[in-house]
């Protein structure tokens, strides 16, 4: 019981150093609401202490009956050091990750580590990573010593015989103190467990209050990372709303991928005899939009050049309230060139998941990356595999390990013909924390372009920056004083150096430029995953393949890329049922996305944001119910749509 009780302890100081943390971002917090915190919290304390108590039963048990003792005390100590610099790891991580992440430990840092160390630690600095380690050097210790001290206890205060025997106590009592020892080993399933009802412990059974932040300082990080770890692989039977057929109907408007007309006619030529040449003819938008300028597609051959910019949001753009001014003048210049994309949301929170909805029309899923899944990841459609079947050759440029997340795996198995990472650069441009600083990498791209546009006709090249991620070492560029917006500054002017250098090699002319980011990083401060703005991004369409000026106001999100791209260069988007052509008149609008562990949708009518794991909306404006049903059905049919890949259905 003293065992139970200290692990239990340890949990619970767990939460008062999160709500001493992070306690300036939760309003609500009252003297009520942290016992609330600490009340709700022990449930899977007392579980995790559960798990970690047991082992310490039976080892004396095993302590009472064999001659062995010296090596199982020495074996009781082991344990109690591994599960004290386990707790002390997870304890630590959550504390510090939560501030960039804004959920608890789950199983993503795993899958960075299992595949790219160094890119994992890239966001921290070394003082960052000598404090942390120093805080688990330090709790471990902290931990270990205390329940050192009450086993200690436990082994030489005078106890009831029945309750606790020593070595040498008559084989009577060593019996019933076996005995009693066992049936409390038993009987700690049940808080394991959660009860003896048929619902069972999960992350969601601390969720208490309509301040998500208050329910995740009530979460124990044990828990939620051995949930994911172990709910990983189940995609079958998650998020299982309502009968598949029910789901099916509600979806069907949703996924309508079929080519429809755009907001005017739309002529596509087909290839020619001639397969070095590639054009469409008379191809000719007339936008509704508030900027009615013609839009036109030169009627000759296209390089497709799509650029993912880590962690930028619409708010450090010039644009309205709440916007700043002076940290991207490159792509304000840009926007108002081209197509500006008003209304464009991302689909996930991480570039694992959204380079997935951008290049593959994958909604992103809650908790899962399905990056990490060669098997289903590789026979996913993605935009690099059309166009490679229609003869572009299809090229993806990453100043960082290709092979972080398993991203080379996803990148060649879905139609990308070369991948340019790291390592294809001399070691001394690889001077950032994630590789190659962006104007380096992009000067690449540039260079590389100006070679092929004249001898290949058609390309496709995908480039992933990275300097803006933190810790935002960006070489030789002190604009502003915050680090974060001077790391934007800096991506900023590589766009525009690129695009400079397009220009100058004539490869401009004929480029179609497609700019977004992979989702929204560091700014504004203090993201709120629950709130629409956190997943705002913009979307530019430019480049010398257009002519004309027009904001786009219609609803779109990053799933829907592929149908919008592919339809302005005239191929097929039936591959990608999740992708609508933002340009379609007839096409249904939404964009949808996903948090640990939450999912939102936005129609033209409304939006709706629910938190899965408390079964409650936390936002919504519309009709609700229509809204949330919509949304679980849609994300129902995700994970059908996942289960089914590379299944003969």
């Amino acid at each position: 019981m003293a065992t139970l009780l200290f692990w239990t302890l340890i949990g619970v100081l767990s939460h008062l150093l999160f709500l001493a943390i992070y306690g300036s971002l939760i309003p609500a917090l009252t003297p009520s609401a942290i016992l609330a915190v600490i009340l709700h919290g022990m449930r899977l304390d007392v579980a995790i202490a559960g798990y970690l108590t047991i082992p310490i039963l039976l080892l004396y048990i095993a302590r009472l009956w064999l001659p062995c003792r010296k090596a199982i005390s020495i074996l009781r100590r082991g344990f109690i050091l591994i599960a004290s610099l386990a707790t002390a790891l997870a304890y630590t991580a959550n504390l510090i990750l939560y501030r960039y992440w804004g959920f608890p430990l789950d199983n993503t840092p795993l899958l960075y580590l299992k595949t790219s160390p160094k890119d994992a630690m890239a966001s921290a600095t070394l003082p960052q990573l000598l404090m942390a380690a120093a805080a688990i050097a330090l709790a471990t210790f902290i931990i270990y010593k205390g329940c050192l001290i009450v086993c200690h206890r436990l082994d030489t205060r005078r106890l009831p015989s029945w309750l606790y025997a020593q070595p040498t106590a008559a084989p009577r009592h060593k019996a019933i103190a076996t005995m009693t020892a066992l049936l409390f080993a038993a009987l700690l399933i049940i808080p394991i467990r959660g009860g003896v009802s048929t619902g069972t412990n999960h992350t969601g059974s601390v969720y208490f209050s309509a301040d998500t932040r208050l329910n995740h300082a009530a979460v124990n990080p044990i828990f939620c990372f051995i949930e994911s770890v172990s709910h990983q692989q189940d995609i079958a039977n998650m998020y299982r709303f309502m009968p598949d057929n029910e789901a099916a109907e509600i979806t069907k408007e949703l996924q309508d991928t079929t080519s429809s007309k755009s907001l005017l006619t739309t002529h596509y030529s087909l290839l020619t005899k001639d397969t070095t040449h590639y054009s469409l003819l008379t191809t000719h938008y007339s936008l509704l939009t508030k900027d009615t300028t013609p839009y036109t597609l030169h009627p000759t051959h296209y390089n497709v050049v799509i650029v993912v910019l880590e962690g930028f949001s619409t708010y450090i753009m010039q644009g309205g309230e709440g916007h700043l001014t002076g940290v991207t003048p490159n792509l304000d210049a840009l926007k108002r060139d081209g197509m500006y994309f008003t209304r464009f949301y991302a689909n996930s929170f991480r570039t694992d998941r959204a380079l997935l909805s951008i290049l593959s029309a994958l909604p992103a899923q809650p908790t899962m990356s399905l990056m990490d899944i060669p098997a289903k990841s590789t026979r996913l459609p993605s935009i690099a595999r059309t166009m490679a079947a229609n003869g572009y050759k299809t090229t993806f440029y990453y100043g960082g390990d290709a092979d972080y997340s398993n991203m080379r795996s996803y990148l060649m198995g879905t139609g990308f013909q070369r991948v340019v990472s790291d390592i294809d650069f001399p070691r001394s441009q690889r001077t950032g924390k994630w590789g190659v600083p962006d104007h380096l990498l992009l000067k690449r791209v540039a260079d590389d372009e100006a070679k092929l546009w004249r001898e290949s006709p058609r390309h496709l090249h995908v480039v992933m920056t990275g300097s803006s991620h933190e810790p935002f070492d960006v070489p030789h560029h002190s604009r502003f004083k915050a680090k974060e917006l001077n790391a934007f500054n800096y991506a900023d002017m590589a766009v525009g150096q690129y695009v400079n250098a397009l220009k100058a090699s004539g490869a401009w002319d004929n480029t179609l430029l497609v700019i977004l980011p992979d989702h929204l990083g560091c700014y504004p401060p203090d993201i709120d995953n629950q709130q629409l703005w956190r997943y705002h991004l913009p979307l530019i369409m430019t480049g010398g393949a257009i002519n004309g000026k027009a904001e786009i106001q219609t609803l779109g999100c990053q799933t829907d890329l592929a149908a919008t791209l592919l339809g302005l260069i005239g191929l097929p988007h039936r591959d990608f049922p999740f992708s609508r052509d933002i340009l379609s008149s007839e096409a249904p609008h939404t964009a949808f996305f996903t948090f640990p562990d939450a999912m939102g949708l936005i129609t033209p009518s409304g939006h709706v944001i629910h938190d899965n794991k408390a079964a409650t909306i936390v936002s919504a404006q519309g009709d609700t119910t229509a809204l949330e049903r919509k949304a679980k059905a849609y994300l129902q049919r995700v994970y059908d749509y996942i289960e089914g890949i590379g299944q003969n259905r």
